[in-house]
């Protein structure tokens, strides 16, 4: 699959069943985060709900759990850590015709900041996941 992104011509691994190994890992690693805690105000906001009905139901153990999973939000939001955009970025098979072969968190960053600066939104992020997932 390939999209264009500002002056970026992106080549995406058509499925993640034919992701190398060690990204295949990095993109489930990322979209487990997502999915479970994610990154942004609005995942905080849903996890401090989750504590304030486990705290109203007296199920500690749950809202002690959920208060650790605001640890890992928070982090998340502070050190810009965009997990979808993470797993979006991992799916990047080239850029202009040069394979990626760097997709540690650092350049899976770098990646984002530039695409970013061309006009890639979370719509655009979201539709691309979505297409790679279902193949």
């Amino acid at each position: 699959m390939k999209q264009k992104i500002g002056k970026y011509n992106l080549e995406f691994y058509e499925s993640i069943d034919v992701l190398p190994m060690q990204r295949f890992n990095a993109f489930n690693k990322y979209v487990m985060l997502d999915a479970e805690l994610g990154a942004t105000v609005f995942d905080f906001d849903k996890i401090i709900t989750r504590v304030i009905e486990f705290v109203d139901k007296d199920m500690k153990v749950e809202a002690q759990k959920e208060l650790l999973n605001i640890r890992i939000v928070y982090n998340n939001i502070l050190n810009h850590n965009d997990v979808r955009g993470l797993a979006f970025a991992s799916l990047i098979r080239a850029i202009n015709g040069k394979e990626i072969e760097d997709f540690s968190q650092a350049s899976l960053n770098d990646i984002l900041i530039k695409l970013s600066k061309e006009g890639l939104n979370n719509v655009k992020i979201h539709e691309i996941n979505s297409e790679v997932k279902k193949n």
